[in-house]
């Protein structure tokens, strides 16, 4: 049996490690866009891939230093994500480990000031608008979304090449 374990993350924003400043992060989740089709002669209907939904990724932080406030705070100007964390595969003891890093671009859409509290930490939580998205595990593409650019990858494979050809972009 292998056992695989998932364990803590780095945030570089805008190629600036926040190391110690996150407290969690949740990366965009894929959502396809289905297209209901329907026709005579048909027994039933079904639905067909048609892009993707909006994507959005949030971040926790225990208080983010000055430079990076400034960019979340900047609604007109993209933020540039890098989330790395290591997947560590166990047997009998630890076989290995190996590096899973997703990249994020988007915009913001939240600055806020944090909730103070006597005794407790303070949080805020930053949001972004996701308009691209790689996944690559071990150095492998799993996924990448280019909305912008019309891209959709699956292991490295192009899936909208063809069309982007077609409408000649």
């Amino acid at each position: 049996m292998n056992v695989t374990k998932v364990y803590d993350a780095n945030i570089f924003v805008n190629n600036t490690s926040t190391h110690g400043l996150a407290s969690e992060v949740t990366p965009p989740v894929l959502t396809a866009v289905m297209a209901d089709y329907k026709a005579m002669g048909m027994a039933g209907s079904l639905e067909l891939f048609n892009g993707f939904d909006k994507m959005e990724t949030t971040i926790k932080w225990t208080y983010p230093d000055n430079e990076t406030q400034k960019v979340f705070a900047n609604f007109m100007k993209p933020v540039d994500l890098m989330i790395r964390s290591s997947k560590a595969q166990y047997d009998t003891g630890t076989v290995e480990e190996v590096p899973i890093v997703m990249y994020v671009k988007g915009y913001s859409k939240t600055h806020p000031a944090g909730t103070f509290k006597s005794k407790e930490d303070t949080e805020l939580e930053s949001s972004v608008a996701v308009n691209y998205y790689k996944l690559e595990i071990d150095g492998e593409p799993i996924v990448e979304v280019d909305v912008l650019n019309n891209i959709y990858k699956v292991g490295g494979e192009d899936l909208l090449a063809t069309r982007r050809e077609n409408l000649g972009i």
